[in-house]
């Protein structure tokens, strides 16, 4: 599914909000970046005399891999045959966005069972357990080398995953108010018209002018509007009640695996801003 833009005014500044079929691209990306700081690491570690092993990028370690060639690496050899890549492959210093954007519009690239063992040595697990041990990696190899721009980047294509996760949660594409999260809500309050609202998650800052990295959610103030009496008289209340609902653990399973893997992202971004350990 391509990408869906917004445009917002916020500010002085102009914001693109989207949403996506999948986080895909900017998974990549994250990926690709954490291969170049593993690779830095283990060149300053051979300079240095220390022992060090380079371990993410299957095929391209000890390589100057572009992006393109290291997605091609990564990705399932029979989805790989419908890759249609641009010349944007050919950099090794990806702009995250724009990138990102670029691969939903044009690659056709597949992100579904992507060869974990090449992203990682030893490579296994869902998603999660994917982004935390390249995360993991990240944090020992930067301690040998800071890569602060690496580093910078690789966050933030986390924080834009995180920014679309959160998004599908509520909306699906072109059908509307249909994610995990909004059924949820619409089960519990049926008698509640969904409406929704943007929000600000973070800044791009590895840009110039910077991105506000927006997604899009429910907007409880509006739906808590819907009860409304003459005087007002309980909005608050159901405000705050809509408000503990969504600070719950989900009941549904499948809203709470997706909700958990953009706590995990959240997580994964405050690790790497915090510093290595």
């Amino acid at each position: 599914m391509k990408l869906i833009f917004s445009i917002f005014i916020l500010g002085a500044s102009i914001n693109l909000a989207h949403c996506s079929g999948f986080t895909g691209p900017f998974e990549a990306i994250f990926f690709y970046y954490a291969y170049q700081i593993d690779a830095a690491a283990a060149a300053r570690a051979a300079a240095d005399g220390v022992p060090y092993e380079a371990t993410i990028g299957g095929d391209c370690i000890n390589k100057d891999c572009t992006l393109l060639k290291f997605i091609e690496k990564i990705m399932n050899p029979d989805l790989l045959k419908k890759l249609t890549p641009t010349t944007r492959g050919a950099t090794t210093s990806p702009n995250v966005y724009d990138t990102a954007l670029d691969i939903d519009r044009a690659w056709n690239y597949d992100g579904s069972f992507l060869q974990k063992d090449v992203i990682i040595k030893n490579g296994e697990g869902n998603m999660g357990q994917l982004i935390t041990a390249v995360v993991n990696k990240i944090q020992t190899a930067r301690a040998v080398v800071p890569s602060a721009d690496l580093v910078a980047k690789a966050t933030v294509a986390l924080k834009w995953a995180q920014a679309v996760r959160l998004t599908e949660l509520v909306i699906q594409g072109e059908a509307g108010l249909i994610g995990y999260k909004a059924k949820a809500f619409a089960k519990e309050y049926p008698s509640i018209t969904l409406d929704s609202t943007q929000r600000i998650l973070d800044e791009d800052r590895t840009v110039s002018p910077s991105l506000h990295i927006v997604y899009t959610d429910l907007d409880y103030a509006s739906m808590a509007l819907q009860t409304a009496t003459g005087d007002l008289a309980g909005v608050g209340d159901t405000y705050r009640k809509f408000l503990r609902w969504a600070q719950a653990v989900p009941g549904n399973s499948r809203y709470r695996s997706h909700q958990a893997l953009a706590d995990l992202y959240k997580r994964s971004v405050a690790s790497l801003e915090a510093g290595c350990s």
